[in-house]
């Protein structure tokens, strides 16, 4: 990797990790929005029992990583946050490379659970960013890395949505492994982490963790926002194929259609992360949290009232250039209300708090969807949103008392 001497270590890190990190998601994203599909050709032939086994594989992660992501972050304190970054990666190649052998839905499950497991690849990163990074530059660095979550699907679900249609899903989880090998080498190679004798000194703790955040009001109310907002955002994940197709669009062409619709979403996050990181940073991050709130609410809910499969591309667009703010302006907002000695163990319940509304939001909508249909679910969806919009109001008022 080539620098200028003037630049910043906390600025070279972001690059490499961002870097590994979009290849981390261009992999996953390459299978993750198809296994729904996937369900359906391990043997589950009935639609309403395959919707519900999608929000439970799409869930399975999530049940092991709220109780695993503190614990790696609080460890990441200990011994080194680039460690947990390897870590990571590694973990989520083997259980990727694992995936493409499972023989009903059952293993598949199992094995997504040890991906929650053992992975927690975003967690780690965005732990080693917040406390590496310069308070007065949280935002935009949290929001460039988040970006990369967004830019990483726009190929992946793309190349991953062809692939799947050419060769089977199973094929691509292979090509998926290899790729977090690769994105395991860069971190290895490129990301160099300070040592400080505070980090040495400080005895990280999740129970304490947990006890400190709880005592913040300002904390509590970011969990409870970025729980929310995350549950928003995934909800309708586990069976977005069955509606494109309900909606019109050709069976044979299920992943790319699916594939396309993710991918929309992240290219215009990618493009606006910047712009909303800046934002946060300059005028607060309740303002832009409540304009992004009403905005990506109102897109989704406008989905569950779509003709035709094609009109559902733009409004996913719109949702995307808002969604860009939601995630990445709470990371920041945390973040500057955490303390740098425990900041990666903090951000862990962070983190854990993204991962609770990844684990019940799928499994609810693939219930919800499978007795009361997708439209519904859409508009619970976006009414989730609306109280997002409600708490940011009230986190704003506060903000300006502080300030």
């Amino acid at each position: 990797m080539f620098f200028s001497t003037a630049t910043p270590l906390w600025k070279k890190n972001l690059v490499v990790i961002w870097i590994a990190q979009f290849i981390g998601m261009i992999a996953m994203s390459a299978c993750i929005p198809f296994l729904p599909l996937f369900v359906l050709e391990l043997g589950v032939s009935d639609i309403q029992s395959a919707q519900q086994w999608s929000g439970m594989i799409s869930a399975a992660p999530f049940f092991m990583s709220i109780i695993t992501v503190p614990l790696w972050g609080a460890l990441g304190d200990k011994y080194g946050r680039k460690l947990m970054i390897v870590r990571a990666i590694i973990g989520l190649a083997l259980a990727m490379g694992l995936m493409g052998f499972a023989q009903d839905v059952w293993q598949l499950f199992f094995l997504r659970m040890l991906q929650g497991a053992i992975s927690g690849f975003i967690a780690s990163t965005l732990a080693f960013v917040s406390s590496t990074t310069p308070k007065q530059h949280s935002g935009y660095a949290i929001a460039i890395l988040q970006s990369s979550i967004s830019a990483g699907p726009v190929v992946g679900s793309f190349l991953g949505g062809i692939l799947s249609d050419i060769a089977g899903v199973r094929s691509v989880f292979m090509y998926v492994s290899l790729a977090c090998a690769v994105s395991a080498l860069i971190v290895v190679l490129f990301v160099h982490e300070e040592k400080n004798i505070r980090q040495k000194e400080h005895k990280p703790s999740v129970v304490n963790n947990i006890r400190f955040a709880l005592s913040i009001p300002a904390l509590r109310t970011l969990l409870l926002l970025i729980f929310l907002v995350q549950s928003s955002i995934v909800f309708f994940s586990p069976v977005l194929p069955f509606y494109l197709e309900e909606l019109g669009a050709p069976k044979n062409q299920l992943s790319t259609f699916t594939g396309i619709f993710t991918g929309i979403g992240g290219l215009f996050s990618v493009l606006f992360a910047r712009y909303w990181g800046k934002r946060s940073d300059r005028k607060g991050y309740g303002k832009t949290l409540r304009l992004a709130a009403l905005i990506t609410g109102t897109a989704t809910i406008c989905q569950a009232f779509v003709p035709r499969f094609e009109w559902l591309f733009p409004l996913r667009g719109i949702a995307g250039i808002f969604t860009a703010a939601l995630i990445p302006t709470l990371y920041a907002a945390f973040s500057k209300n955490s303390p740098q000695e425990n900041r990666a163990g903090l951000m862990g319940l962070a983190s854990g708090a993204t991962l609770s509304g990844n684990l019940v939001a799928p499994v609810i909508c693939g219930w919800f969807a499978s007795y009361f249909g997708a439209q519904l679910a859409l508009l619970f969806a976006g009414s989730i949103m609306f109280f997002v919009w409600y708490g940011s109001k009230q986190e704003e008022r506060q903000e300006l008392q502080s300030s």
